[in-house]
């Protein structure tokens, strides 16, 4: 008995040490595969630095050779100078440098029209145009002068080829009545901008909310929040979230930059959301289901906007039909049997083509403004 107890002691044992050796062996061969990752990363760290200094010593000796073979001995100092300058001024765009080409030679009659251009500096902030008022002043009037000109030697040419001395005359009419025109255009161009702005500003703000609404829910604060707004894709949104986030770190409070920001947007979805910002940090509450309601509610308004515009288009579709197809070819027709009738012309054809352009005016006309009153959503 004893024997078996010991035989089965010495079995137990052997496989005790089987089990210990198969252990070490794989702890060795983890250990060994461990070693081999860490020397494989260490080598491909070293051959990535290796070949980062040689392009570096590449790009080094290139330029040692452009400096070799490009020397300014025959220039003088200044011509340098100048050189570096130009090269700078090149950086700016064609268009500004134009632009401030103009504005200056005209600037001293910008104080002419300052009645005209009342309150500009106001709607140039709100259109977020980065321009001293006499500057903008300055350029429409450079404009409205070239248009006036360019427009009515182009106008006197091509009318004195065709018509003759009458021709000629009428360009000395059109070309200040066009810059005339805008000259006018371009003291209601910041309000249009104000507001193709604020357009582009609604349409992203439901989703703008959302954002804000999740980060909210999720821990961040508010300041964190907006500087996301300004960072993602939400165009004229995060212009102004960016700009906010600008005047926050100059010294105004979070309320002074929401409010800037009405004050450059019109906004009734972003209004609402403002005012529950402002009682929230005042009072305390949680402000990430308020924007989530407010999104939603904002949503549901340019829902709504557009179902009430598609239900008018009905109406606005036919009407555009009668315009284009129903109208021209009915006159037409009645005129054709008319005629048959009477056995002579009833309208002369060109009384026809005037009739055919007041009929194309009109469609014309209709189209933009179905354009103008589609919600932007």
């Amino acid at each position: 008995m004893s024997n078996i107890l010991i035989r089965l002691i010495e079995k137990i044992g052997e496989k005790t040490v089987t089990g210990a050796e198969v252990t070490l062996k794989r702890a060795k061969e983890v250990s060994m595969a461990l070693q081999e990752q860490d020397d494989a990363a260490r080598a491909i760290m070293e051959r990535r630095v290796r070949e980062k200094e040689e392009r570096k010593k590449l790009i080094e000796d290139k330029l040692m050779k452009l400096k070799e073979e490009v020397t300014y001995e025959d220039l003088p100092e200044e011509d340098g100078l100048n050189l570096i300058s130009e090269r700078e001024e090149l950086k700016i765009p064609f268009s500004v440098r134009v632009a401030t080409i103009i504005s200056d030679f005209f600037s001293k009659y910008s104080s002419m029209p300052g009645s005209f251009f009342k309150n500009i500096q106001e709607d140039l902030y709100r259109a977020n145009i980065i321009m001293p008022a006499s500057k903008y002043v300055g350029l429409a009037i450079g404009i409205s002068v070239i248009l006036a000109i360019i427009s009515g030697i182009l106008v006197s040419v091509v009318g004195g080829l065709m018509l003759g001395s009458i021709g000629t005359l009428l360009g000395f009419v059109i070309g200040p009545i066009l810059g005339m025109f805008a000259f006018m255009y371009s003291r209601i161009y910041p309000r249009k901008k104000v507001k193709a702005r604020s357009d582009d500003f609604s349409r992203e703000l439901p989703f703008a909310l959302r954002h804000m609404a999740t980060m909210l829910s999720s821990g961040s604060g508010l300041l964190e929040t907006m500087r996301s707004i300004s960072n993602s894709e939400y165009g004229v949104l995060s212009e102004e979230f960016e700009r906010a986030m600008m005047e926050i770190e100059r010294g105004a409070t979070i309320e002074e930059a929401y409010d800037r920001i009405n004050l450059r947007i019109d906004s009734a979805g972003f209004k609402k959301a403002t005012r529950q910002i402002i009682s929230t940090l005042k009072t305390g509450g949680n402000l990430a289901n308020t924007l989530k309601v407010i999104a939603e509610e904002t949503a549901t308004e340019m829902r709504m906007k557009l179902k009430d515009f598609i239900q008018v288009l009905n109406t606005l579709s036919l009407m555009y039909m009668f315009l284009t197809v129903v109208a021209p070819v009915l006159i037409t027709i009645l005129v054709i049997a008319m005629s048959f009738a009477i056995r002579g012309v009833l309208i002369p054809p060109m009384m026809m083509w005037v009739v055919y352009f007041v009929f194309f005016g009109a469609a014309v006309y209709m189209s933009v403004m179905i354009k103008k009153f589609e919600p932007k959503v």
